[in-house]
């Protein structure tokens, strides 16, 4: 039980850290949203 809490507070670190690291220009005034995921079908 004690490593699986060590993963995954490590792994809400890592995300927190990549998100904080992401350039502005994705989230700023120019976003235009997420590419589209097309499935085949």
């Amino acid at each position: 039980m004690l490593v699986i809490c060590v993963f995954l507070i490590a792994s809400v670190a890592i995300g927190t850290i990549q998100l904080l690291s992401t350039p502005t220009e994705i989230f700023g005034a120019g976003f235009e949203g997420l590419p589209r995921q097309e499935f085949p079908r």
